[in-house]
């Protein structure tokens, strides 16, 4: 059986390849995802199918730059959180930070997640529509 840690480093390795259809694969049908409200594509998602689009979004908006690695990790049976280091390029700026992400696994899929950000204030600035 996969660990929820592994699970959450497999979707992020496949978000990495550009391989944005493999993502649903790692996430249960109606995932409820949680991101800060932030920009046009974030807020609360629920479904497989919005977080997919969101992702999408994301990668279109900076050109395909958004990256995000798994920086370090915890996990309890069915749980764990991470730490991203991530990075992203829009409108000729350059944005990097650290986010706090804890994730609900069940049936090896994501069934929740939600997301902290170190600097939600930086994140608006950022996303705001040009």
């Amino acid at each position: 059986m996969t660990t929820p840690l592994q699970i959450i480093r497999d979707f992020y390795a496949a978000r990495a390849r550009g391989d944005v259809e493999a993502l649903r694969g790692f996430l249960a049908a109606d995932v409820c995802w949680r991101e800060p409200t932030v920009g046009d594509h974030m807020g609360e998602l629920n479904g497989a199918d919005a977080v997919i689009d969101m992702i999408s979004r994301a990668l279109a908006t900076t050109g395909g730059t958004f990256a995000l690695e798994v920086a370090d990790g915890i996990e309890v049976s069915g749980h764990c959180s991470v730490v991203f280091d991530w990075s992203a390029e829009k409108s000729g700026s350059t944005i990097r930070g650290r986010e706090l992400a804890t994730y609900s696994i069940a049936g090896e899929k994501i069934t929740a997640a939600q997301f902290l950000p170190e600097n939600i204030q930086h994140d608006n600035q950022f996303w705001a529509a040009d």
